[in-house]
């Protein structure tokens, strides 16, 4: 009687264990479906909803202000990516901080700092020209507070996200035609 109860007992439990698995496998791949997104989706809406070609480059296109994303793919993998699109202000490397300059007249330039001396300053700006001011013209010059790449949590779908993931997954640095 106790043989066949712990063999009961035995067959019951290997039985909820595979339903078990059963129903997280079947969860695990609609999670996938969902996290794997489409990569012409997500070309399209990194260069335009999320504007991503304003401070990005890949390959030909996009500006120097940020990091070049064209081989992305090779060196990042999908959560490491989705970190950095949710929540950038962590990961933003010192050389992308920008940096804003007031000339004595009053305007305002903002760009990525590429050369500084004691006396004078070069910006690139978001059209990729070089701006050079010379201190003595200058009201204030210092870095930008605030995080040059924004949030995409709120921006963007988890669906268009997932697109814009597998975008930037399969940038392995050669040019597609």
């Amino acid at each position: 009687m106790i043989r066949r109860s712990y063999l009961l007992g035995i067959l019951l439990t290997v039985g909820m264990v595979a339903a078990s698995s059963d129903c997280t496998k079947a969860q695990t791949e609609s999670d996938k479906a969902t996290q794997k997104g489409d990569v012409a989706r997500g070309e399209a809406i990194f260069a335009g909803k999320g504007n991503c070609l304003s401070c990005h480059r890949v390959a030909d296109r996009g500006s120097h202000l940020g990091p070049d994303l064209s081989a992305v793919g090779l060196v990042q993998g999908r959560a490491e990516l989705q970190k950095e699109l949710l929540n950038p202000l962590v990961t933003v490397p010192a050389q992308y901080q920008m940096y804003r300059v007031t000339t004595n007249a009053g305007q305002t330039f903002t760009g990525r700092l590429m050369n500084q001396d004691r006396n004078s300053i070069q910006l690139l700006d978001s059209t990729d020209r070089l701006r050079s001011f010379t201190k003595d013209h200058l009201r204030s010059y210092e870095f930008v507070a605030t995080p040059p790449m924004p949030s995409y949590r709120d921006k963007l779908t988890p669906e268009e996200q997932a697109d814009v993931i597998a975008y930037l997954l399969s940038l392995k640095g050669i040019v597609r035609q």
